[in-house]
């Protein structure tokens, strides 16, 4: 009488186990502009006075306006001035920096300096804000702006960089007269970020007119 074998399997046989397929992760739903708006309102306490120390660039800026969309960058970065605007008071931005801004398809970046300088001025009292541990994820994640780490190339080129220590601006006061200011150009953020800017071969969009001890070393800059 035949018995019959129980069958096993073979150690040759692939053994196939399924892997558990994995979830696709939860997309944020973004805040509507008058909840964004509440929520802006309600995180700043106080911000020193000119607090990035831009109030003379922005008196004395000749502006050359953008008109032809060709001319426009693939790629820019936002310094500090130019990300706290977009964030408390869109209005103070120039004509310019909007239509770069609102252009669909423009890749915005902000290298990590900018946050170092910001967060720097919290520390220190100069911008006040509510305990809000997010701070930095939500301003960013709200204008879909993309993080720059600096790196060994960005460092180097922060040691290179041949620029003036300080340029003279000038602009035309109420009553006809021409007045100029010194303004220093070699503290850390303004060198630090040009650097990163060249380094990526990066446009600039600022009001900050120290960038412009930068242009004979290729830096671009829109305001």
């Amino acid at each position: 009488m035949e018995t019959k074998q129980k069958k096993t399997t073979s150690s040759k046989e692939e053994i196939v186990q399924e892997t558990p397929q994995e979830k696709p992760p939860v997309k944020k739903k973004k805040m509507t502009q008058a909840a964004w708006d509440k929520w802006v309102r309600q995180c700043i306490i106080s911000v020193s006075p000119d607090v990035w120390g831009t109030h003379t660039s922005e008196v004395s800026h000749e502006t050359d306006v953008l008109t032809d969309i060709k001319r426009m960058p693939l790629v820019v970065m936002l310094d500090t001035p130019t990300l706290d605007y977009l964030f408390r008071n869109p209005s103070r931005l120039s004509h310019n920096a909007r239509l770069v801004l609102n252009e669909e398809d423009m890749k915005c970046i902000v290298c990590s300096e900018t946050i170092m300088e910001w967060a720097e001025k919290i520390r220190s009292g100069h911008y006040l804000i509510s305990k809000e541990n997010s701070f930095f994820e939500k301003v960013l994640d709200r204008f879909e702006l993309l993080i720059s780490t600096s790196t060994m190339d960005v460092y180097q080129k922060y040691i290179d960089l041949k620029a003036l220590s300080s340029i003279d601006v000038s602009w035309e006061a109420n009553n006809d007269e021409v007045v100029t200011t010194r303004l220093n150009v070699d503290e850390r953020p303004t060198r630090m970020i040009a650097a990163h800017a060249l380094t990526l071969g990066v446009t600039i969009v600022s009001p900050d007119l120290r960038y412009n001890a930068y242009k004979k070393d290729g830096l671009k800059v829109i305001w």
